[in-house]
């Protein structure tokens, strides 16, 4: 087991092409005070959160699994490619099948492929940036977390985040990756230009002017028209956050639902199944010259609490409500101020699988309490709460918020518990009120089933196969979802 600060070498598989040899970074040194504070709960479960570009590289035996462990495969050939042309030259001459890595937050198949998994770790960077569009143009291995700063310097910043940022730009956009605003797309409508390599090599642009039916398949693809290596995001202005954390009885939080969404800029909750309070989030936005917030001098050991009690749960079933109950009185009323992209980002060190669902927006609710009330009604066991969120309509064909704005309803299981009892029983619901799923999330849809729920569903095929008409970035699960035999 990697523990916090110590890395091992990492053997290389039979067949690895690397254009440099893979690197480590160390941790930094409030990484290991918390490790400290949390080492004994994570030691005694077995699992510990490694660095961002973990699931990036081959395990020891070559093999690679996602953030979660949930997903495993054994590629026969990684590839790292040092620049565009020689990835370029590696998509003329590779057989099989081909998929990209990224920070393994996906929770679904997307990634596993026994032929060859070719890591974009050193793609890395910001290309070029425009200050008058307040445009930039990344590389799409780069991490969202190495972005803020980055982009902050040149006078730009994302409009709008989720609450993990270690996925990688291309990870993040290929999935519709989001945040939470009634008003704000995901990371997907972000984006004004992609750049990719197509199965046969070759190195195209496209934009909303510029070949445009690529262009909207490109901006929510799953990387199943090519490998994307650049992305040109529309950005804003740097701004600062408020963030105030606290909680409220469900019911009147779904009572004023929408003067809560109206009156903040970001709006979201999570909501206990057997507990009567609700976690709710609420971001606001400030001057980028506001003062920040002075972090506290001892941190809550948070993620040792949720993860021991996980284990308690699920050990002892009949105490999940009692748990529920205590975990949303300890959640301590917070506010803080702080730079936006130090703010939406929070902490994700115990491991879980999802289920989300993207609904027709005036459904959410009354899709949230039949979840709430089927799990409690259940013999389920969990400790996750169930998180609300909401999204504004986009353009991109296989974005689950294509054309609506959509409530995202997300289900979560401890890693070290069996998922499929829970989501089984809530999935069902969410078909019932159109729900989409999440791209990077887990979800049982087939071809027949998706069809239905994406206008363009054919026009985005159409381009699928003329870009990759032997379905070289298709695997067992692309091809299942897209209906590609």
């Amino acid at each position: 087991m990697l523990l916090w600060g110590v890395r091992s070498s990492i053997a290389r598989p039979a067949r690895v092409r690397y254009s440099r040899r893979v690197s480590t970074t160390s941790l930094s040194r409030r990484a290991v005070l918390k490790a400290a504070v949390v080492g004994a709960g994570m030691g005694a479960l077995g699992c510990a959160p490694g660095d961002d570009h973990a699931a990036a590289r081959p395990r020891s035996d070559g093999s690679w699994a996602n953030w979660s462990g949930g997903q495993i495969a054994h590629p026969k050939t990684w590839l790292i490619p040092a620049n565009e042309p020689d990835l370029a030259n590696e998509m003329r001459q590779t057989r099989g099948t081909v998929r990209v890595v990224g920070a393994g937050h996906s929770f679904s198949p997307l990634v596993a492929t026994d032929d060859v998994l070719v890591s974009l770790d050193d793609l890395a960077g910001i290309v070029e940036h425009d200050d008058a569009t307040e445009q930039a143009t990344i590389w799409a291995g780069t991490r969202l977390h190495a972005l803020g700063a980055a982009l902050w310097e040149r006078g730009q910043a994302f409009v709008n985040q989720g609450d993990i940022d270690r996925q990688s730009l291309g990870g993040a956009v290929g999935t519709s990756t989001h945040g939470t605003g009634v008003t704000l797309g995901s990371f997907s409508s972000a984006v004004r230009g992609v750049r990719l390599v197509t199965a046969a090599g070759e190195v195209i642009e496209c934009s909303p002017s510029r070949d445009a039916d690529v262009f909207h398949a490109a901006c929510t693809a799953m990387g199943t028209l090519g490998i994307v290596t650049q992305l040109r995001m529309q950005n804003r202005a740097p701004y600062a956050l408020r963030e105030h954390v606290y909680t409220a009885p469900l019911t009147d939080v779904l009572r004023d639902l929408d003067r809560h969404v109206a009156a903040h800029r970001h709006f979201e909750f999570w909501a206990f199944y057997r507990a009567d309070d609700a976690l709710v989030k609420e971001l606001d936005e400030l001057p980028a010259e506001s003062a920040p917030t002075e972090p506290p001098a001892i941190p809550l050991p948070i993620d040792a609490v949720l993860r021991t009690a996980s284990e308690l749960a699920h050990r002892v079933p009949a105490l999940a409500e009692s748990l529920q109950r205590m975990l949303a009185a300890l959640a301590p009323e917070e506010t803080r101020v702080d730079r936006s992209y130090r703010i939406f980002p929070s902490p994700r060190n115990v491991r879980f699988n999802e289920m989300e669902y993207e609904l027709p927006l005036a459904k959410g609710p009354e899709c949230l309490r039949e979840i709430l009330a089927a799990v409690a009604a259940s013999d389920v066991t969990t400790l996750f709460p169930i998180e609300y969120r909401t999204v504004a309509a986009d353009d991109c064909w296989l974005s689950p918020f294509y054309g609506r704005a959509s409530a995202s309803i997300s289900i979560h299981q401890w890693a070290e518990a069996d998922y499929r009892e829970i989501f089984g029983l809530v999935e069902p619901i969410f078909w019932r009120y159109g729900g989409r799923p999440h791209w990077g999330k887990l979800h049982t849809l087939t071809a027949a089933d998706l069809a239905e729920l994406y206008p363009q569903w054919d026009a985005f095929r159409a381009v699928r196969r003329r870009l990759d008409p032997g379905g070289k970035f298709l695997n067992a699960h692309l091809r299942a979802c897209l209906g590609e035999a």
